[in-house]
């Protein structure tokens, strides 16, 4: 397999290399004790750490919390609408597979959205494969792995004080076309390195993938009484939602008055009551376990039984950071097994 091997200065110089022309760089860097993927302004800033992932996935940089989708203003009666501004080029550098996965499933619900494939179409995802897992990782299960390389333009692999590298796209071989030439080529060793280091990590891992099959055991059971038991515990925060790099619901909302006005989108989550909430006041899904149920389904059934694959990307940020423990790896079991 053709790539190379650098040393952290070696990328560290690429990185820097990346600044010019206006692109925009989104990276791990520290603040305020957490490790968060956020524009950086150059190279010093990003965190160069094989462990541990982000708190937050990369979704915000590909589809924002909140966006402004056109502006518009009267004048007598001529309305003149505004447009948001063209979208910077992008790199977003050392996310994990599980979050470029991510990035993938977005693909499948939103690149019909205008805004949504022009920003990706700007955007070159470099992914750092895992060198360990969190407790609560589980790509393996949904068919992810640590070195997964989906969606991803590039992929480095931290490997013994190294990086082992190899370009994925063509998009990612223009991002590093005019450095690729000057570095030291990966040999035989190194790929088996790696692969021994990502056979490693996923034994450590220890979640065997669920079978294509649940999808519609999943469906079957919609009426089990296992989802009141399950949804009740649910405090319907949203969290789970907005940490998932999957998670695509989004309201959009009006702001105006006689002159002028916007129209915002903005996350959304099936979780929340307000989300189906008919405006003659009826709601198809009126207890929390019925929206619970929904957030379990629609990632390992309906998703899947349309698309082939999971939604779910197995990062495990929504079972860590539960405010009440809720673990949707045990819901899935729980109910497919019933």
């Amino acid at each position: 397999m053709d790539g190379w091997r650098l040393s952290d200065e070696q990328l560290r110089a690429w990185l820097a290399s990346l600044f010019a022309g206006g692109r925009r760089v989104v990276a791990p860097a520290e603040e305020d004790g957490l490790v968060l993927l956020r524009e950086v302004a150059s190279a010093a800033e990003i965190r160069l750490d094989p462990r541990g992932r982000t708190r937050w996935s990369a979704k915000e940089f590909l589809f924002p919390a909140t966006e402004t989708l056109f502006s518009y203003t009267f004048d007598g009666d001529d309305v003149a609408l505004e447009r948001p501004p063209e979208v910077p080029e992008q790199v977003i550098f050392g996310l994990r597979p599980c979050d470029a996965a991510g990035a993938a499933r977005l693909d499948d619900v939103l690149l019909v959205d205008e805004l949504y494939a022009r920003r990706r179409e700007r955007t070159t995802l470099v992914s750092i494969a895992c060198a360990d897992a969190d407790p609560a990782c589980f790509c393996t299960a949904v068919g992810g792995s640590p070195a997964g390389t989906e969606a991803s333009d590039l992929q480095f692999v931290p490997l013994d004080g190294a990086w082992v590298g190899c370009c994925l796209t063509e998009r990612g071989a223009a991002l590093v076309e005019g450095a690729a030439p000057l570095w030291p080529a990966a040999g035989e060793e190194d790929w088996a390195a790696v692969e021994e280091q990502r056979r490693a990590v996923e034994e450590s891992i220890g979640a065997e993938r669920l079978p294509a099959e649940w999808a519609g055991v999943l469906a079957e059971h919609f009426d089990g009484e296992l989802w009141t038991v399950l949804g009740e515990r649910c405090l319907r925060c949203g969290l789970c939602a907005y940490v998932c790099p999957s998670c695509s619901c989004f309201d959009v909302n009006d702001a105006g008055n006689a002159l002028c006005g916007t129209l915002c989108r903005s996350w959304d989550s099936c979780g929340f009551a307000q989300f189906t909430k008919q405006a003659a006041g009826h709601n198809p899904r009126p207890t929390q376990p019925a929206r619970y149920r929904q957030r379990v389904l629609h990632k390992f059934a309906w998703f899947p039984l349309e698309h082939g694959r999971f939604m779910c990307v197995g990062c495990g940020r929504c079972v860590e950071l539960c405010p009440v423990g809720l673990d949707i790896r045990q819901a899935v079991n729980k109910v497919a097994t019933a």
